[in-house]
C-alpha cells in the first residue's frame, strides 16, 4: 500500500532522528559530539535537509491535491491569465539562476476563489496557489510578482523540507540537552524553529526581488506592497515569537537590497 504524505514525511524525519541519535551520547557531552558530527557533513544545521529533491516533488504534489480539495478554483479571466503569466516569467527568471534545480520541479499555480484569505503559498516541488483575497493588496501585476517571486524562492531554497528536517533533528538535540524536562525541551525547540523561519522568509524576499527584477518587474513595488500589508490591521505577535519577520524589518531589508536589484530591473524591463 502506498504511503500517504504524512507517513512518508514521518519516515523521512525518523531517518534523520536515527542518524543523529546513533551519533550522540546522552548528556551535555553528547550534544557537542552531535553538533560536531553534523558540521562537516552539512556545513550548518540550518542547511541540513534529510529529504531528496524527489521527496520534495512527491510531498508537494500529494499535499497540493489535499489542499485544493473542496476549494473553488478560478479557471479563466484576466486574473487567472495574470497568475499563470507571472508563474511562467518568474520561473524562467529563477531558471537563469538555478537551472539544474528549476528543471527538476513540476511548476504549477492555481488561483483559489477566496476573497477572505489574503495569502499565497508554494509547496516543495513547485506547486503554488494564489488566493483572490491577496489581489486587491497586490493591486498590480508587479505587486503580485512580489508575492509569487517570494514563494518561488522558497521552493528553490527547499525551505519546506529543510523545516521538516529541523523538526526532527532539533527535537533530538534538545532531548539530549534538556533530558526529561519536556516543557523546556518544547519551548526551546519551538524558538529554534521560529528563528529559522524568519531567516527563511528574509532569504526568500532577497531571491524573490531578484527574480521579479529579472522578469522585468520594478522591485521598488515591494516596499509599497509590504506597507499595504502592514496596514491591514490585526495584532501581530512580537518579531521574536513569529515565523515571519516584522513588516518594518522586511521593508528595511528590501530597501537595503534595492540598489542591487534595480540595475537588474533596468536591464530587463524592455525585454518582451
Amino acid at each position: 500500500m502506498a504511503l500517504n504524505l504524512w507517513q512518508r514525511a514521518t519516515r523521512a524525519c525518523e531517518n534523520a532522528r536515527v542518524y543523529l541519535s546513533r551519533r550522540a551520547v546522552r548528556g551535555r557531552t553528547g550534544l557537542v559530539v552531535c553538533v560536531i558530527a553534523l558540521a562537516p557533513a552539512c556545513g550548518t544545521l540550518k542547511n541540513f535537509n534529510a529529504f531528496s529533491v524527489d521527496n520534495d516533488k512527491e510531498l508537494g504534489e500529494e499535499a497540493y491535491g489535499q489542499i485544493l480539495q473542496g476549494e473553488q478554483l478560478v479557471k479563466g479571466g484576466s486574473a487567472y491569465e495574470m497568475v499563470n503569466r507571472l508563474k511562467n516569467k518568474l520561473v524562467a527568471a529563477a531558471h537563469a539562476d538555478d537551472p539544474s534545480l528549476v528543471e527538476l520541479f513540476n511548476w504549477e499555480v492555481q488561483l483559489i476563489d477566496n476573497d477572505g484569505t489574503v495569502n499565497a503559498f508554494a509547496l516543495p516541488g513547485g506547486k503554488m496557489a494564489v488566493y483572490t483575497g491577496i489581489l486587491p493588496v497586490a493591486q498590480t501585476e508587479a505587486g503580485l510578482a512580489v508575492v509569487m517571486g517570494h514563494e518561488i524562492a522558497h521552493v528553490i531554497e527547499r525551505h519546506g523540507t529543510e523545516a521538516m528536517t529541523r523538526a526532527s533533528t532539533a527535537e533530538v538535540i534538545i532531548e539530549i540537552f534538556a533530558g526529561s524536562n519536556k516543557d523546556l525541551s518544547g519551548l526551546t525547540a519551538n524558538l529554534l524553529q521560529l528563528k529559522f523561519g524568519r531567516n527563511a522568509e528574509l532569504e526568500a524576499d532577497r531571491k524573490g526581488l531578484r527574480y521579479m527584477a529579472m522578469a522585468g518587474y520594478d522591485p521598488r513595488v515591494a516596499v509599497d506592497f509590504w506597507t499595504r500589508m502592514s496596514q491591514l490591521g490585526g495584532d501581530a505577535p512580537p518579531e521574536w515569537m513569529s515565523t515571519h519577520p516584522a513588516h518594518d524589518t522586511r521593508i528595511q531589508q528590501i530597501e537595503s537590497l534595492l540598489p542591487e536589484v534595480i540595475p537588474i530591473y533596468e536591464a530587463n524591463k524592455a525585454k518582451p
